[in-house]
């Protein structure tokens, strides 16, 4: 039944039938006990696990930990499928869409609560702007009852202008979120990727978003290589932090996946977080997607297809909860775990020390320039080099 396409938030639609009332008890005394329900990944998402968690609350005398703006219980676990399609560019962009769909089924079939596509997938991205895609993937969301980040590019309010974008979807088929990349790429590397479109302007506000599985902080690809962004979204809560990635169509004379790999460890590490990166198959590119503070990558893969990652809440906790102490440092059993990264490091700051990252920088790119004309990127390259070479 909890399988079934009239499963809703309760066992068979959005309101509990009898079905709710043998099965709640029992979800109640399995999380009493810790069983894993990793298997019942219906019952997770379901409001069972919600009406559960608030009987165990009210019989212990404390509330269950909710989030703040998602009907359910927050879990401690979550299945992410981070995807890398052949994806189909230009003219045969439309194609996405069907792909995209079947993605969402397969990852659904293999337990996975969020779906993660790359930067600009299932598109409009390089090709016709008119493109039905994203609702037909939020319709395949809420049809599978998973969450989706989605890519696609949308009009800027200037003609010729455009915003690349991460769609965050729920898993009643909503929007959540439209987060606009706020450092998107230069024109000519814009124009390469996007079907000549030069102007990608940028957004002005970083984004977290409450899932029933955590806190997500989003990001769109080499915004990884900003650590302040990051950080920031850390400081926010965030417990992935999600930057679905570009892709190349061919052969450069730079490795921009190879780039993006080094950072997304980094950044796990650096804020005690979860990173998911993925990006576009359009030949030569691969992924290695998710990356983990508990070990270079949860889960990876070089080819098309999917790479699901089991991702444990409850040890990102441990981790932010605790400093070097004397269990640590000491010997390690055989049974003992060890760890792998540095505990406490998101609250290792000194923030009195970083006036200087938010004061302005003479030989910064100018991401509105726009305000000037559209006209005026090629003058903001000459700027760059004259204030560089008067160094």
């Amino acid at each position: 039944m909890l399988g079934d396409r009239e499963t809703g938030r309760f066992s068979h639609g959005d309101a509990p039938t009898l079905a709710d009332v043998f099965l709640v008890p029992q979800v109640v005394n399995a999380q009493r006990f810790k069983v894993d329900l990793a298997d019942f990944p219906a019952w997770s998402r379901s409001s069972i696990a919600h009406e559960a968690a608030r009987i165990r609350a009210r019989a212990s005398g404390v509330e269950a930990t909710m989030t703040v703006t998602v009907s359910g219980a927050r879990r401690t676990a979550v299945r992410v499928a981070a995807v890398q399609p052949p994806s189909f560019a230009g003219a045969e962009e439309h194609r996405n869409a069907a792909q995209a769909c079947a993605y969402v089924d397969e990852a659904a079939d293999a337990g996975a609560s969020y779906v993660v596509f790359p930067e600009g997938y299932p598109g409009p991205y390089s090709g016709p702007m008119e493109n039905d895609a994203l609702d037909r993937v939020r319709e395949r969301a809420r049809a599978r009852r998973v969450w989706v980040s989605a890519g696609r590019l949308e009009r800027g309010a200037l003609p010729d202008t455009y915003h690349i974008t991460h769609v965050l979807i729920d898993d009643a088929g909503e929007v959540r979120a439209r987060y606009r990349r706020v450092q998107p790429n230069h024109p000519v590397f814009n124009a390469y990727l996007m079907g000549g479109r030069h102007h990608v302007l940028p957004g002005d506000e970083l984004m977290t978003v409450d899932a029933p599985f955590g806190r997500i902080g989003l990001l769109i690809c080499s915004e990884l290589f900003v650590p302040e962004l990051s950080r920031i979204l850390m400081l926010r809560g965030a417990d992935l932090i999600v930057a679905p990635g570009g892709g190349v169509h061919g052969p450069t004379r730079t490795p921009p996946a190879r780039d993006l790999a080094r950072r997304r460890p980094a950044r796990a590490a650096e804020n005690l977080a979860y990173v998911v990166v993925n990006q576009n198959l359009f030949g030569g590119s691969r992924q290695d997607a998710p990356a983990s503070p508990r070990r270079a990558h949860a889960a990876q893969r070089d080819d098309a297809g999917i790479a699901l990652a089991d991702l444990d809440l409850e040890r990102l906790a441990a981790l932010r909860s605790r400093y070097y102490d004397e269990e640590i440092l000491s010997p390690p059993g055989p049974r003992d775990e060890v760890f792998s990264c540095r505990p406490g490091q998101s609250h290792d700051r000194r923030p009195e020390l970083y006036g200087e990252l938010s004061q302005a920088q003479a030989d910064a790119f100018a991401y509105h320039y726009e305000r000037r004309g559209l006209d005026t990127w090629r003058a903001e390259y000459e700027r760059i080099k004259e204030t560089l070479d008067d160094r």
